[in-house]
């Protein structure tokens, strides 16, 4: 590239197509930009189960004009003791919930949906697969980068969205030990009546939780449920999964077992969390991470898919108008962007991953007074308030105002889901 070309230069390489990688696709076209998604599959194949997205989430996808009011959204979340005995009742500001158009804060859907609803908004050509990313090489002019079998791109800024494993986090930022959290997540969902749709609910015994929430899949009323336990890296999954979680909860309240007993155990889907010491910064020179390459983090955040979304709009919002051959107007969007998202995601992270250990890998005593605390005080209601339900109203106040103080109109009707282009890989 040559510093004498005059027009502005708009050339931005995503690695991963992840829900990031696709969140930060479209947030960046919309600025202007000419985006490129890397990934290294043949075919862009979703995997894992149910997802949790909450109004930052369904507001975001909105401003991509993407259809969202088909989700079923809850406005409280309660914490549970195994035998239904309620613990903690968190709920969010109902003012704000109408300025936002949604009738709840959070809601259920398949990752697999989520995909589809990106995937339409994005043109087949910008994404581009069987590209194994190998390195980058990065110079005053731009950020050359290089995928297996020789193959390279050049561009003005690269965004790593590889995921846990991000070989572009590694270039960038050295090495960091992946570790293990010592625990497991089971992720199910069954097709079901009966139980409140208004609520999400945490069911807690001494080491395991359970936990579910309303989903529509299909046009059908169904819930998303995910189990977490304790559980070594080199614990092998069992050969009959639901009749292991069945047991594993069988002292647990209505409506768990019936939950459970409606489950396809061909839905069931397990992985060991994992995460890394937190980053200071994200940004350097020409080059970002966001999503699990950034923050991985444990099912209590809940939100993984959803943070890696907001990753990718604020990227967008940050360096709208900038010139990327300009770097000092590039590192101070970057530095917004930073700035915005760093501090809050390892937040969040760190008070999930602190609550994984708190409910699953405690001694006896501490789980003891823990109980204590949970069934006698209302000590834990604030932290809880403290560490995620204030700041997650602070952050949708903000998405609120960059897209113009009145919060996006929702979009109605089947055909505003259908308007974007399906790619077909």
């Amino acid at each position: 590239m040559s510093k004498s070309n005059n027009k502005p230069r708009k050339k931005v390489a995503i690695i991963g197509a992840g829900p990031g990688g696709l969140s930060a696709g479209i947030a960046l076209t919309q600025a202007g930009f000419d985006v490129k998604i890397f990934e290294r599959h043949k075919e862009i194949k979703p995997l894992g189960g149910a997802i949790i997205l909450n109004a930052i989430g369904i507001n975001i996808l909105r401003s991509y004009g993407i259809y969202a009011d088909d989700l079923a959204t809850t406005d409280t979340q309660r914490f549970r003791r195994y035998d239904g005995h309620q613990r903690v009742l968190q709920q969010f500001d109902k003012d704000l919930l109408n300025k936002a158009n949604v009738s709840g804060w959070m809601a259920g859907l398949m990752r697999s949906d989520l995909y589809k609803r990106l995937l339409d908004k994005i043109q087949e050509e910008m994404i581009v697969t069987d590209h194994q990313f190998i390195s980058y090489k990065e110079d005053a002019d731009g950020v050359n980068i290089l995928f297996e079998d020789g193959k390279s791109y050049t561009a003005d800024l690269l965004v790593g969205a590889d995921g846990v494993n991000s070989l572009v986090r590694k270039q960038l930022w050295g090495e960091s030990e992946l570790q293990h959290l010592g625990i497991a997540v089971w992720l199910g969902w069954s097709e079901l009546e009966g139980p409140d749709r208004n609520e999400i609910v945490l069911n807690h015994s001494d080491l395991h939780q359970f936990g579910y929430s309303p989903l529509v899949y299909n046009e059908k009323n169904c819930f998303e449920w995910w189990f977490v336990e304790p559980c070594t890296e080199e614990q092998p999954e069992p050969s009959d999964p639901l009749k292991y979680i069945s047991e594993k909860l069988r002292n647990f309240a209505y409506p768990v077992p019936e939950i459970l007993m409606a489950t396809n155990s061909q839905n069931l889907f397990r992985w060991l969390i994992k995460y890394r010491d937190p980053l200071s910064a994200w940004s350097k020179g020409r080059v970002t991470i966001l999503g699990d390459a950034a923050h991985p983090t444990s099912p209590y955040a809940a939100y993984g898919a959803g943070m890696a979304l907001e990753d990718g709009y604020f990227l967008g919002k940050y360096l709208a108008g900038v010139d990327l051959s300009n770097l000092n107007d590039l590192h101070d969007g970057l530095l917004k962007f930073d700035n915005q998202r760093v501090n809050y995601t390892n937040n969040v992270v760190g008070f999930a991953k602190t609550l994984g250990k708190l409910f699953h890998n405690s001694p006896k005593s501490l789980r003891i007074l823990r109980d204590f605390l949970l069934d006698y005080t209302k000590f834990p209601e604030r932290q809880i308030v403290k560490n995620s339900v204030l700041e997650a109203e602070t952050l949708l106040k903000t998405v609120l105002d960059l897209e113009g103080k009145n919060p996006p109109q929702a979009m109605t009707g089947v055909a505003a889901y259908k308007n974007g282009k399906t790619i077909n890989h």
